[in-house]
């Protein structure tokens, strides 16, 4: 090797030791040929060279590094320094940071979004003090092949195993019978969340009493306890105990307590609590029963009261069995019939319980997992946004990392400096999160269904937890490029030899295909859920959903209903107008009765089936057709012995022409209660419960339900008949007037499935939006790095359109081996959640197609927008840029 003289001695001046030259010269002479390449020989300097290598000297006396400093120690004015360094870079690239600083925001902001729904939803009826030891009582069997699943449990179960089972502490119930209008004074109210309670209802449960007696407040019949918002409602300021209210047909009960409002983040939301001794229940285990719940004494098991079920169901089910079949439990045991109950944690009612006659609608835990997963995608692009950006941009560092290495700086000090403006990035992100939270959480409360509290975020844990996840985040999505950067050898960047391979790196286009992978997964799935969406309100159901006004609250008008009924139906504007208690969407009432064929009452098969109350009117309002025979009629007399059932009834019963044939219905099983009918038609299967259930058999009987009334309308000028009815109404009953149409009913039955679509299509967007910004911000680093090249292709001759189809055909490559992936993930998951569905859709190719040229053509927007403005570029500015 050349050893110019000229420097050689000064170079020993330096160092003071003979022996570090052969160790330093090396570098020393690769710093000097890089002065020359990049400033000229003329501007070179081997002083600039040497005054730069002075930083070496303690190396070169051979101290360790322990000597000096730990690289890993963070002294105050080390961390300023590293922060100052950091804002200045950002600054320097201030398109680069925006889009870093955008993409993560919106991610952060999202998964803000989502914890807070999943929290809260995690937090369900975990404010009860006994949270660990309170247990629902449901009741499931099976009869005559057909499953039994309720929420209910016999009347006498809760007493039974308090008295029964030391080990169970408490047992409370409830009962709740629908709508009351309630009056004071001169004011009348419609309230739809009225219970009757156990005296017992709030020592088991956590709602704090205002007011009144903890333990008495519900002891006593006809005496009620309101919420706060309930007080205030009915008595302002004046204070409610000892004062009384009119509930409904009920009479007056007695204000003796006021209780905190239910918490949100419980299964049941009551308003009024009147006592249980206030309604007759009839003692028996297998009639309609209420909601039970027990408490466990401390370290009592629940699986050896489960282990206990057989013996209660013989002890005290088994007469029962005995008097409604005719025969014992094990001849109803070997037939295959089957009967007991299960004992839910009350915690997993609101996500892991979907039984027949639930409080409310549940959510299901299923949401959760895909919220969640969701969120980690989402953030995942998002970092995936940041390391591809940061390792693309190394060649514009690479000479920065190897200056710095020359002056001194070691591996772990470059690591902390560039991780340090990862974590600057995070936390701007962070901020700007925030504030898209406050300014979108109104809207994310109108889809979500919630009404969730800026302030959640900023107390308690969630705070520490977002400040310490975010740093995890900086610290993750900034390792790789920071553990990259840091290695590059000096000699090599120096040389210019690291450029060559920033065109074509593995991991950035691994990690640009995940984030499409993620987008089109989630375009694939938002297309899934609104097509099934759209199928549900466009499916033919039975019945005409449109056009149908129901009056609620028609069984306030006693016998003057079917009067009423008739007076309207006289209306230009009603085409026919039923009382329909029973309705095949929405809130209305619903029974189940046991039957058997016309062989005889002793029979011992007894099908349970869904069961109606409809006058002669109710087929042709709601527009439900007869497959069979006729519809009830006045001008028949028998027809009080008559009924209708469905096709599936049919089938069930092995009938393929049902006219004439009869049924015994069973009752409450004593003999007296059996009576003989006389089936006269059969109506077309129609969907009176969700899409999610196969069409269940229904027996319909004549007699008219009073609880709301139905209306099959024909207007233009519907402001103008709601007045008309208003009137009328009024003049019949100062109950409140209220209505709702049939084809709003049936949507609100979808209502999850709505909000699913919606939070998906957002979702779906945002991953979107996210994946477009990190390719464009890598679309502009490919431009910038391939200028020169551009410029001598475009003096020999190159057109624009070459130009942009040389820039982006890599990412489209990338896109179309995304999409290729995708799509059987994608088939996979919505076809797991298509299974909730009894009718559902089947995912079509084109779906996957109409996904591929979604995600394509994003793609191809947002990478032609750098490549159309670098292939536009004069080529003489192009061959000057570097």
């Amino acid at each position: 090797m050349k050893h110019p003289p000229r420097w050689a001695q000064k170079l020993l001046e330096v160092f003071g030791h003979p022996d570090t030259l052969e160790e330093v010269q090396g570098d020393l002479l690769e710093l000097y040929d890089y002065w020359v390449e990049t400033v000229g020989v003329r501007k070179a300097n081997w002083r600039y060279t040497l005054n730069a290598l002075k930083l070496l000297r303690p190396l070169a006396k051979r101290k360790p590094i322990s000597d000096y400093s730990s690289p890993f120690s963070l002294s105050p004015n080390m961390i300023r320094n590293y922060v100052k360094i950091a804002w200045r870079n950002l600054v320097l690239h201030k398109a680069f940071t925006a889009i870093n600083i955008i993409g993560l925001a919106v991610g952060l902001a999202t998964c803000l979004l989502i914890v807070l729904f999943v929290t809260h939803e995690l937090s369900y009826d975990r404010y009860n003090a006994k949270a660990d030891r309170i247990f629902r009582m449901t009741t499931h069997g099976l009869v005559s092949g057909k499953e039994i699943n309720t929420a209910y449990s016999g009347v006498p179960a809760g007493p039974t195993l308090v008295h029964d089972y030391s080990g169970v502490e408490a047992a409370t119930r409830f009962e709740q019978e629908g709508t009351y209008i309630v009056k004071h004074d001169h004011d009348s109210f419609k309230e739809e969340h009225v219970v009757f309670a156990d005296s017992n209802f709030f020592d088991v449960f956590s709602i704090p009493l205002l007011k009144g007696n903890l333990r008495t407040a519900l002891t006593e019949p006809n005496t009620i306890v309101l919420t706060e918002t309930m007080a205030k409602k009915y008595f302002g300021e004046q204070d409610p105990m000892g004062q009384t209210l009119t509930l409904g047909t009920r009479g007056l009960v007695r204000v003796t307590g006021v209780c905190q409002d239910v918490p949100s983040n419980t299964h049941f939301h009551y308003d009024m609590f009147v006592s249980m001794r206030s309604i007759e229940l009839r003692n028996t285990w297998l009639s309609s029963g209420v909601y039970t719940y027990i408490v466990l004494r401390p370290g009592y098991s629940i699986d050896y009261l489960t282990a206990k079920v057989p013996e209660l169901v013989k002890k005290h089910v088994g007469t029962e069995i005995q008097g409604l079949f005719g025969i014992s439990l094990a001849e109803f045991y070997r037939r295959g019939d089957g009967f007991g109950f299960v004992f839910q944690p009350i915690t997993d009612i609101h996500l892991h319980s979907d039984l027949e006659s639930e409080i409310e609608a549940n959510s299901d835990v299923k949401y959760i997992y895909i919220f969640s997963i969701i969120a980690a995608f989402i953030l995942l692009v998002a970092c995936i946004n940041f390391m591809n950006l940061s390792t693309a941009g190394s060649a514009g560092r690479a000479k920065e990392v190897g200056i710095r290495k020359v002056l001194g700086s070691i591996q772990q000090q470059l690591i902390w400096q560039f991780l340090s403006e990862s974590i600057l990035v995070t936390f701007m992100a962070l901020v700007v999160a925030i504030a898209l939270v406050a300014l979108v959480l109104p809207g994310f409360n109108q889809i979500s269904g919630k009404d969730f509290d800026f302030s959640a975020l900023l107390t308690g844990w969630m705070l520490p937890s977002i400040v310490l996840a975010s740093l995890l985040i900086g610290l993750l999505a900034g390792s790789y490029p920071a553990f990259f950067l840091a290695a590059f050898k000096p000699v090599s960047v120096l040389k210019g030899q690291i450029r060559a391979g920033f065109r074509s790196g593995w991991l950035r286009n691994t990690l640009v295909t995940t984030q499409f992978v993620v987008s089109i997964g989630m375009i694939i799935g938002t297309l899934v859920v609104y097509r099934q969406l759209h199928f549900i309100q466009n499916k033919k159901v039975g019945f005409d959903k449109d056009q149908v006004l129901i009056l609620h609250d028609s069984y306030t008008l006693g016998p003057k209903g079917k009067a009423f009924r008739d007076e309207l139906a006289k209306l230009s504007q009603v085409v026919n107008a039923t009382q329909a208690g029973y309705l095949p969407a929405g809130a209305s009432n619903s029974a189940n009765d046991g039957f058997q064929t016309e062989n005889g009452p002793d029979q011992s098969t007894i099908y349970r089936e869904k069961t109606y109350y409809v006058d002669e009117n109710y087929l042709p309002t709601l527009g439900i057709g007869l497959a069979q025979g006729r519809n009830f009629s006045k001008a028949f007399p028998s027809d009080s012995a008559a009924i209708l059932i469905n096709e599936s009834a049919a089938k069930r019963f092995g009938w393929k022409n049902s006219i004439g044939k009869r049924l015994w219905s069973v009752g409450n099983g004593s003999p007296e209660s059996h009576r003989l009918y006389t089936i006269v038609g059969v109506v077309k299967d129609f969907h009176f419960e969700s899409m999610h259930q196969r069409i269940a058999p229904l027996v319909m009987f004549y007699g008219a339900d009073n609880y709301q009334m139905a209306l099959r309308i024909r207007t233009t000028d519907m402001p103008g008949l709601l007045k008309t009815l208003e009137q009328k109404w009024k003049a019949q009953t100062d109950t409140p007037f209220a209505y709702s149409f049939l084809n709003e009913r049936f949507n609100r039955m979808y209502q999850s499935e709505q909000r699913v679509g919606q939070l998906f299509g957002i979702f779906a967007g945002l991953t979107v939006i996210i994946s477009c910004l990190g390719l464009f911000g890598l679309a502009m680093f490919t431009a910038q790095q391939r200028t020169k090249e551009i410029g001598v292709r475009k003096v020999l001759g190159a057109s624009v359109t070459s130009v942009v189809a040389l820039l982006s055909k890599d990412f489209l490559k990338l896109v179309v081996v995304a999409i290729v992936i995708a799509s059987p993930l994608a088939w996979y998951a919505m076809s797991r959640w298509l299974q909730d569905f009894a009718y559902k859709i089947d995912i079509e190719w084109w779906v996957f197609v109409l996904a591929a040229f979604i995600a394509i053509g994003i793609a191809l927007i947002t990478v032609s927008f750098q490549s159309i403005k670098a292939a536009l570029m004069n080529p003489v500015t192009s061959l000057r840029s570097e």
